[in-house]
């Protein structure tokens, strides 16, 4: 069984889910689309997840690709979406992308940058003829969202123009497994290819003429989801399949020679891929530059590769190695080379096996190491070592010394695949002469393909260690496998990272592991890897006043004596996803480990004072333990140890509620292995927890913003309507004045009309008076005419003068009153029209404003209709603060959730014991108060220690009234009485963890062995 399967299977067998919520944490499974061109700007989707609350940045790997929440035309947050600018400088390739939100930072997901234009599938594609269509020169992004999703796709090809179609799914962190087809415009398919493991499907093709294309891709095992992205390119760029070598020699540049079905310029060779003729041209690579193979399989972590991009449109997976290679001569039935060795080779077909031929001396040792699966192929090697004996008469046999097929080491276990195919092995040389390795791939009967590539070092044993760090978020219980994640702290709270050591050439020894450059507000005590052993635990706490922050974190392993350390930073894998689509569990390195703060407390820790101790076996560890409580949490703590050596008592216990501290235990035992371990607590308990009360802070702050917004609207509406009473009444009373205005014009009117006609009559008097004194004068001229003749003519004409001037004298004084009547008359006639174009401006005056009121009770109307919406507004406003607050109370309300904090490591160093020691309590150890109590210890020394011995009482902290003497026990003496008293006030009951200890001095330091007694305190 490989070691692929092998772990698929254990997983299946291992996988279970707690009973209870954790407390959340970001995680994302996918983003859309999974990359855009370099120079460009996107928006990304976070396409899925888990606990993805308030996102608010999204974050990558490479400095010049940034992010932006994307916002509406309100300035409201666009949910789960950013807009992305990819700086031109981008190097084609592969990185980080995570997201943070309330709930810290995300763990990592690929983003892929190109240099070709990039657009997204458009659904429905389902049939052909829903095809997207899609320019040559450019990459599409898709996703099969269902098991049974097709997309279809239509492009132009010109007569013989070569085009390659080649997708991305193992590289996007995706479960999809594409399978492409390529038809003509006639529906005959031309050509198909489909992933294998993390080789990518990938067409080549030649039209013979003009030809619009059609591309069928699906999964090809029924898959779909928001997980199952991919990309696929289609265009007239080179298509590199595989280098000769696969790796060069570290710290120099090299040259590899590229082999592929599309490469301009390149020579012919008579080699084939899928029926294909194979090109190949000489490339120049510097690894200088080269950084963390980011996105390649966890288990690159233990093989030095790097991408190189030196031709566009592809990204190869290269290793280093000490020296250059000694490429395979696949004509050679056998190859001889010197030693050490750096081989080069293929499986390209069927049946292939390679031999390779060296000389050894007896004596020497080599470590004989193959490459594939960690540096990207699919090969399965299968290693075996010969001795090749020549007899006198020349016939040669082979003894078989070692077989090895997948690697023996898994560090990660079935938590982290670092499991691989590729196997290794010492040869101590037992005898001078010639020795051969045989390889073949373990699938050679099906298959053969220059693509299943691999790597022999033959090198002296250079005893050495690799670290990778899991970057992953642990089980409610521990039990569970860890799933995707990352640092994520809440204030207060711990998180614990596994870290796996690859140990090389026998190297054994412990390894120290320490964070380096923690910012402020994040502490890491340091850790170990106990010699033999591959794997600890290593804690980053978050202070309680801890900033939100996010920050890089880098771990150093330290090994080795002090002047000759050997230091090593840790890689860093993340879970791409557990067993799904056909695949196993699979993990990939990432570019960095990043912690973040995020603003929720820890409701409770664990504290342990103890950093670090030297024991011996046959001692006791007495561990005061305290948690901080937050929040209002009381509830029970359960405590188990994690990492406890073997031989070891360490008996899990509680701290219950109303209680914050316990005394724990641990024994190591006469047979605990010499070594040393990071021993973690962990302390479980069920929380009432709420999600996020900062929800229903914020909706009842809505709420009282919307209640002071209501007052405020009807206060407004108040005063609106007030002010249009107030301007309707002014209308209303300046209405009242023009219309008396006017009845008093209408009455000048008549007023003037009665002056008129006392005018006219006047007048018409006046004429007539004039006219009687015309009469009068003409009588009196007609007398005095008449005075001349006869007397008593005369004296009648005398009289009738007198009459006449009487007459005169009357209609004079009449037409002088009716003059003066008319005067009058005209005056008033005068005063009235002054006093009527007075009363006609005032009402002008009066209309005027009238009409002025008017717009203003128009305005007061608008207003207050305004105010009225307003109000309504505020009431919806309130009414939906209400709804919301309701909803927040609801989602916030407190539920039990399964929390596990996890203490600082103490890192423990086991010495081995200086005696056997055991003690004869007389009385079953009932000691009376005020009494004492005589214990016989007897001490049988241990070969490997003959000194003296101090005998001491150890009593748990916090005892009192009870006391012993300590007692020296020479060196020629295994024997002596020990003596413990009682106070006359001691506490009556049993004493727990007491033992007597015999301490010696090995080399300088205190070494003490522990035996347990049994005390009984009695009135």
């Amino acid at each position: 069984m490989t070691g692929r399967s092998l772990l698929a299977f254990a997983l299946a067998l291992l996988a279970v889910g707690p009973a209870l919520a954790q407390l959340p944490q970001a995680r994302i499974t996918s983003v859309f689309p999974p990359g855009a061109q370099r120079g460009t700007t996107v928006d990304v989707v976070v396409g899925g997840g888990s606990d993805l609350d308030e996102l608010d940045a999204m974050i990558f790997s490479h400095p010049e690709i940034t992010a932006t929440q994307k916002r509406d035309a309100g300035g409201n947050p666009v949910a789960s979406t950013f807009t992305v600018t990819v700086g031109g400088n981008v190097p084609a390739g592969l990185y980080d992308v995570r997201v943070r939100g309330l709930f810290g930072i995300s763990n990592p997901r690929i983003f892929r940058v190109d240099s070709l234009p990039e657009i997204a599938e458009t659904e429905p594609n389902n049939a052909a003829p829903q095809a997207t269509p899609v320019s040559l020169e450019s990459v599409v992004s898709g996703r099969a969202n269902g098991a049974t999703d097709v997309d279809f796709f239509r492009f132009p090809v010109k007569a013989g123009q070569t085009f390659v179609i080649r997708s991305e799914a193992s590289r996007l962190d995706s479960p999809m497994q594409p399978l492409l087809q390529l038809f003509n415009a006639a529906g005959r398919r031309v050509a198909e290819s489909r992933r294998v493991f993390s080789q990518e499907a990938s067409i080549v093709h030649t039209p013979a003429a003009d030809e619009e294309y059609l591309l069928r891709v699906q999964d090809a095992v029924y898959g779909g989801g928001d997980q199952f992205v991919y990309r696929f390119a289609v265009d007239t760029r080179p298509q590199v399949d595989w280098s000769a070598p696969g790796f060069i020699a570290a710290g120099t540049a090299g040259s590899v020679t590229l082999y592929g079905r599309h490469l301009p310029g390149g020579e012919a060779t008579d080699l084939k891929l899928g029926g294909q003729p194979v090109l190949k041209l000489t490339a120049s690579i510097d690894p200088a530059t080269a950084g963390q193979p980011v996105g390649a399989a966890a288990t690159a972590a233990f093989a030095q590769s790097f991408w190189w991009n030196g031709v566009d449109g592809n990204l190869l997976r290269l290793g280093l190695a000490p020296q250059a290679a000694l490429l395979e001569d696949p004509a050679a039935a056998e190859q001889s080379t010197a030693l050490p060795a750096e081989i080069a080779g293929r499986f390209a077909e069927r049946g292939d096996e390679d031999v390779f031929r060296f000389e050894a001396k007896k004596g020497d040792s080599w470590v004989i190491e193959v490459f594939a699966q960690r540096l990207g192929s699919i090969a399965d090697p299968l290693l075996m070592i010969e001795r090749i004996n020549t007899a006198a008469d020349g016939t040669v046999t082979y003894a078989r010394v070692a077989t090895e097929d997948d690697d023996r080491q898994n560090p990660g276990g079935a938590d982290l695949p670092t499991l691989s195919d590729d196997p290794s092995a010492r040869l101590d040389v037992p005898e001078d002469g010639n020795y051969r390795i045989r390889l073949r791939d373990r699938y050679s009967d099906a298959r053969g393909d220059a693509r299943l590539s691999y790597r022999v070092s033959i090198r002296k044993p250079q005893p050495d260690y690799s670290l990778v760090v899991f970057d992953s978020f642990p089980s409610a219980d521990g039990k569970a496998p860890p799933t995707s994640g990352a640092i994520s702290l809440r204030k207060g709270g711990s998180y614990e990272l596994p870290v796996y050591a690859y140990r090389r050439d026998g190297h054994n020894d412990a390894i120290e592991i320490a964070a380096v450059n923690l910012p402020a507000g994040l502490s890491a005590r340091p850790s170990v890897i106990g010699p033999g052993q591959t794997t600890t635990r290593i804690v980053i706490t978050a202070a309680p006043d801890a900033p939100e922050l996010l920050a890089p974190v880098s771990l150093q392993g330290r090994s080795g004596p002090a002047d000759a350390a050997l230091l090593r930073e840790a890689r860093t894998a993340t879970l791409v996803h557990d067993a799904l689509n056909g695949l196993p569990r699979t993990a990939r390195l990432s570019d960095s480990l990043i912690a973040g703060v995020m603003k929720d407390e820890q409701p409770f820790s664990v504290v342990v004072d103890i950093a670090a101790a030297d024991y011996s076996q046959d001692q006791q560890l007495l561990i005061p333990v305290r948690i901080v409580k937050r929040n209002g949490f009381d509830g029970k703590v359960d405590f188990a140890f994690y990492n406890v050596p073997g031989e070891t008592d360490a008996p899990a216990f509680a701290i219950e509620p109303g209680k914050d501290s316990a005394l724990a235990r641990i024994y190591f035992k006469e047979k605990a292995p010499v070594s040393a371990a990071a021993i973690l607590l962990h302390g479980t308990s069920t929380v009432a927890w709420r999600r996020n009360p900062w929800l229903a802070e914020r909706a009842r702050l809505k709420v009282t913003e919307a209640e002071a917004s209501m007052a405020t609207r009807q206060t407004q509406a108040q005063t609106a309507e007030a002010a249009l009473k107030e301007q309707q009444l002014k209308v209303t009373a300046l209405t009242e004045q023009v219309k008396k205005l006017g009845e008093e014009l209408a009455a000048y009117t008549v007023q003037q009309q009665k002056l008129k006609d006392d005018f006219t009559k006047a007048v018409a008097a006046q004429t007539a008076s004039l006219e009687t004194v015309a009469k009068a004068q003409a009588q009196a001229a007609s007398i005095k005419a008449s005075a001349t003749g006869k007397p008593e003519e005369l004296v009648a004409s005398l009289r009738a003068l007198q009459e006449a001037a009487d007459a005169l004298a009357t209609a004079a004084v009449k037409v002088e009153e009716l003059t003066s009547a008319a005067d009058a008359v005209a005056k008033q006639v005068t005063s009235v029209k002054e006093l009527e174009a007075a009363k006609i401006r005032e009402k002008a005056e009066a209309e005027k404003l009238v009409a002025e009121k008017m717009k203003d009770v128009e305005t007061a109307q608008a207003m207050l209709t305004q105010s009225m919406k307003d109000l309504e507004a505020a009431k919806a406003a309130k009414a939906a603060a209400d709804d919301g607050l309701k909803k927040a109370e609801e989602a916030t309300k407190p539920n039990n959730v399964a929390v596990r904090a996890v203490s600082d490591p103490i890192v423990v160093r086991i010495h081995a014991g200086t005696a056997r020691v055991s003690a004869a309590v007389p009385d079953n150890g009932v000691l009376k108060r005020g009494g004492m109590l005589a214990i016989k210890v007897t001490a049988a020394r241990r070969k490997e220690f003959t000194g003296p011995l101090k005998l001491t009482l150890e009593l748990p902290p916090g005892t009192t009234g009870i006391q012993a003497a300590a007692v020296d026990l020479p060196a020629d003496q295994s024997e002596a009485m020990l003596t413990v008293t009682a106070a006359a006030d001691a506490t009556v009951g049993d004493l727990a963890n007491v033992v007597i200890r015999a301490t010696g001095d090995v080399s300088g330091r205190a070494a003490a062995t522990d035996v347990p007694v049994a005390i009984k305190i009695a009135e």
